[in-house]
C-alpha cells in the first residue's frame, strides 16, 4: 500500500502539484473504505446515489483542508478523512431535517366551519366578536391611543 501521508516528493513538483499528487493517492487509497463508511452512516444504505454525492463532498471537503493535514501514517490520514466523511453526513442530515416541508394548513377546505359564499368563490369570515382596529384611518381604540399619549409625556401608561 502506498504511503498516503506524505508521497516521495520530487525535487521538480511545485506545492501545488504535491496536493495533487497526494490528493490523487489519498482518494485511490480511501475511496472504497470510505464509501462504506458513508453508506453505514445512511439510514436507507439502499441509495447508492446519496452514498456516493456524500463521498464525492468528504473528498472535496479533504481536498480544500488538505494543507492543514498533519497526518504522517496511513492510519491518521484515515482517521482524518473518516472525520471528514462523518461530519458531512451529519451536516446533510442536520440541514435536511431543517428544510423539510411542513404543510401549513392541515385541513381540508370541504370541512372547513364557515360558510362558504358560492357567487363569490371565497371564504366569508365566521363572527367570532373579535375586534380590531383599523391602522391609518384614525378609527383606533381611544383607551390605546390615550395609553400611548401619556407613556411618551413620560407619564404611566395607566392613569392613578
Amino acid at each position: 500500500m502506498a504511503n498516503s501521508a506524505m508521497p516521495a516528493a520530487t525535487a521538480a513538483m511545485t506545492p501545488a502539484q504535491q496536493l495533487n499528487e497526494r490528493f490523487a493517492t489519498i482518494y485511490a487509497t480511501h475511496l472504497p473504505r470510505i464509501t462504506a463508511l458513508v453508506g453505514s452512516q445512511i439510514i436507507n444504505a439502499e441509495d447508492k446515489h446519496l452514498t456516493d454525492d456524500l463521498t464525492a463532498e468528504a473528498f472535496t471537503q479533504v481536498w480544500l483542508h488538505l494543507h492543514k493535514c498533519e497526518a504522517t501514517t496511513d492510519a491518521k490520514v484515515f482517521s482524518w478523512v473518516a472525520t471528514i466523511a462523518r461530519r458531512t453526513v451529519a451536516h446533510h442530515f442536520r440541514t435536511k431535517k431543517n428544510r423539510m416541508e411542513r404543510p401549513a394548513d392541515l385541513g381540508d377546505w370541504q370541512y372547513a366551519n364557515r360558510p362558504m359564499d358560492q357567487a363569490a368563490g371565497y371564504y366569508t369570515p365566521t363572527a367570532t366578536g373579535f375586534r380590531t382596529a383599523a391602522i391609518g384611518n384614525g378609527d383606533s381604540d381611544p383607551d390605546m391611543d390615550e395609553a400611548l399619549r401619556r407613556v411618551r409625556a413620560g407619564r404611566p401608561a395607566v392613569a392613578a
